[in-house]
């Protein structure tokens, strides 16, 4: 800047983003602020006065269409190496996973602990770090946040929520692509794997299917906005006025915890009917042995 101009802060952002999404295809986005979910933490905002509506945090994301957003168009980055980073990203698409996919998207120590045993992932080694250092790694990087509190008894109690950078490069759509790919074979799995994960992660993850022949061009390419833009696969579809808007908020919100406690019951009784397999498997070898 000249002498005595003065911080230029917003023309030189402007700019910078000007440049970021015509040259790179990327842009600056403001990382959300912290949840408060201990009283203490709600109490000190409540308290403060100098509270803001913005962290002055930025991380950089991608502007580009849905179809170029692949491994082999975009790869992890190569520091360390590009396996390692895969991996990592893997580890910590899977964990913010099952923190959304868990009541209040809460999730506690002992049953993350729970799922990464069965993933057989407790003692993974990444990189030549083990699981704990790795989540530690996820946790400073603010992709998950560590919750620490003590009960009225005195007993602490840690849980995992979704820290900010969690929520804008994952969220909602992320989580959903990630059960797809993993669950989704047919139609007709794929129809009602959108309904569970609808009422688990709301409507945003909804995803829009076109009919054969609907939205392809003549040589069975995919079709262009008016725009001239490819119509990314993630993008959220409008749905009526504001008031609808505001229905369909508080109607997915009223049967969002519902159906969390739904699956963590459905989750519960598989792993006993597990469980109880094993154990007959047991018996029946120590009969055959008699």
């Amino acid at each position: 800047m000249a002498p005595n101009a003065g911080r230029q802060f917003k023309p030189v952002f402007s700019a910078a983003q000007d440049q970021l999404r015509t040259v790179f295809g990327m842009e600056l986005t403001e990382l959300p602020q912290r949840e408060k979910v201990t009283i203490s933490q709600k109490r000190a905002a409540a308290r403060s006065s100098q509270s803001s509506s913005t962290t002055k945090s930025y991380i950089l994301t991608s502007t580009l269409p849905a179809r170029y957003r692949r491994p082999n168009v975009l790869p992890p980055p190569q520091i360390p190496s590009t396996a390692a980073e895969s991996s990592y990203i893997g580890l910590t698409t899977f964990v913010l996973s099952l923190i959304y996919l868990s009541p209040s998207s809460t999730l506690s120590e002992s049953r993350l602990e729970k799922h990464l045993k069965r993933m057989n992932a407790d003692n993974y080694v990444l990189n030549g770090e083990k699981t704990e250092k790795i989540l530690k790694r996820m946790e400073k990087e603010n992709y998950i946040i560590k919750i620490r509190e003590r009960d009225g008894g005195g007993e602490e109690t840690i849980d995992y929520i979704v820290g900010p950078r969690g929520r804008v490069e994952v969220a909602e759509k992320g989580v959903a692509g990630l059960v797809r790919t993993v669950y989704s074979k047919k139609d007709v799995e794929a129809e009602e794997l959108d309904r569970r994960l609808a009422r688990s992660l709301g409507d945003v993850v909804i995803e829009k299917r076109n009919m054969p022949g609907e939205g392809e061009g003549a040589d069975g390419e995919e079709g262009e906005t008016e725009g001239g833009n490819l119509a990314e696969e993630d993008e959220p579809q409008a749905t009526g006025g504001r008031n609808a808007k505001k229905q369909t908020r508080r109607s997915s919100g009223r049967t969002k915890q519902r159906a969390r406690d739904e699956d963590e019951e459905e989750e519960d009784e598989e792993e006993e009917e597990d469980e109880e397999g094993e154990d007959g498997e047991t018996e029946d070898e120590d009969e055959d042995d008699e």
